[in-house]
């Protein structure tokens, strides 16, 4: 269901130093507005969905900076959108909901990610993911490794979100490499503050056009023979361009703890559910001081291999959280530690399922798993984890005091319920004339 943010949007206007209350989403739109962008667009689409709400909201707001919206008719013609940085210093940002907006997508992706781009690219990906999802259950992971574009995963709070989008199109442009941020849907709707930013037009944009003749630029089209040459790029300039950029601005984070034999590495977009497990666990605290050492994925790929192997390096065993199948980071991480010769263990799938969503009690039955497993000095393992089973043991008596909940069906995203009706409208206006015309024919 759309939803209006016409009241929300004037927070858009807030300049430097004063703070922004309120909603993920109208946060990101906050930082496209304070990164530069000179156009933005998207389709609807679950968990996003209001992203494209707040933007065409903002209209107004956004055409003070020269800012371009286009509302697309689907993921291809957003997609196709960002080619505009190809040629040009243009920041853009795109969304919709992934996976299947993604498999929609993807020839114009393969298509910007090959010659890379000159401005920054960016596409905000709703990841639509667990039990709640209404989506077939995928990754975007496999999308950003097959095409080299690099893959965002901020900790789900409102400085981490505007600080991993501002980054994000700078990443972009050191890397000559779209970006794509994902969101999964306690991120898009959770609720904060964060210190603003003046928001600023792009470098070119509606009020500040280019000048002279268009640029054309033989070796950026995607076709043979430059597409040879552009895999080779891929891999020995903007790879390494982007792990370096990555590591100078400490775009993934490390907690310290004192139990320093084993730590945990968690995608960015977990790191809160896991430290709120280990905070249950008597680990933790509420303000996200770890006993545990944790190595934060904001950027999930590339990985920076100097960063896994500093963190694993005198630590018996690590834990890798990693929602969804297959484990990508886990076979990277045990790739890199063997590389390096380092004997630390890896741990993650088998201890976590290989499926689903890592909810509360999947994270306090995997942790408490891992503890058993390591056994780090200085803690009881088996009375942390007996006590963390303790705290799951009442979901079964809940359950059956309550009896069977009714059933919900899935639903469809916003634009897509418009799309087949549109569809059946044509279709029925199809059959009517086809009726009228046989029975013309026949009388």
């Amino acid at each position: 269901m759309e939803r209006s943010f016409k009241k929300e949007v004037q927070a858009l206007k807030l300049g430097d130093g004063e703070t922004f209350h309120g909603e993920g989403i109208l946060a990101v739109t906050k930082a496209l507005l304070q990164s530069g962008v000179s156009y933005v667009g998207g389709y609807q689409g679950a968990p996003v969905s209001h992203l494209l709400d707040v933007l065409v909201d903002a209209e107004d707001i956004m055409s003070e900076f020269g800012v371009h919206l286009e509302t697309c008719s689907n993921e291809a013609s957003a997609a196709a959108m960002l080619g505009a940085s190809i040629n040009y210093p243009l920041r853009g940002a795109v969304t919709w909901k992934s996976i299947v907006g993604t498999n929609v997508a993807a020839d114009a992706l393969s298509n910007l990610a090959s010659p890379g781009v000159i401005g920054g690219a960016m596409i905000i990906l709703g990841e639509d993911y667990g039990e709640g999802a209404s989506v077939i259950q995928e990754r975007s992971y496999a999308y950003a490794l097959k095409s080299s574009m690099w893959l965002l995963d901020p900790r789900p709070d409102l400085p981490s979100i505007v600080h991993t989008v501002e980054k994000g199109f700078q990443l972009s442009e050191a890397s000559h490499a779209p970006v794509m941020l994902e969101l999964r849907i306690r991120a898009c709707h959770a609720t904060g503050e964060f210190t603003a930013k003046s928001n600023r037009k792009g470098v070119v944009s509606g009020l500040d056009k280019l000048q002279g003749p268009p640029r054309f630029e033989y070796g950026r089209l995607a076709h043979p023979p430059v597409i040879f040459t552009q895999e080779r790029l891929k891999v020995e300039e903007r790879l390494p361009a982007a792990r370096a950029f990555i590591r100078e601005h400490k775009l993934n984070e490390t907690i310290t703890g004192n139990l320093n034999d084993v730590g945990i590495i968690v995608m960015g977009g977990l790191t809160n559910s896991v430290l709120r497990a280990l905070e249950r666990m008597g680990l933790a605290d509420v303000f996200g001081a770890s006993r545990v050492p944790i190595l934060v994925l904001n950027v999930v790929y590339p990985l920076v291999p100097e960063e896994l192997r500093a963190f694993c390096a005198g630590k018996s065993a690590v834990l890798v959280v990693e929602e969804g199948y297959p484990d990508y980071i886990e076979q990277a991480v045990n790739v890199e530690l063997r590389r390096a010769d380092i004997n630390t263990r890896v741990l993650g799938k088998g201890l976590l399922p290989n499926a689903g969503e890592y909810a509360s009690d999947v994270l306090l039955e995997g942790l408490a798993a891992f503890l058993q497993e390591t056994r780090p000095k200085g803690i009881d393992a088996d009375a942390i984890a007996k006590a963390a089973r303790g705290l799951t043991a009442h979901k079964a008596i809940a359950a059956a005091a309550l009896g069977p909940l009714p059933p919900r069906p899935p639903a469809f995203c916003t634009g897509l319920i418009g799309g087949l009706y549109a569809l059946s409208m044509i279709w029925y206006s199809g059959a009517i004339c086809h009726i009228t015309s046989s029975s013309s024919m026949t009388r």
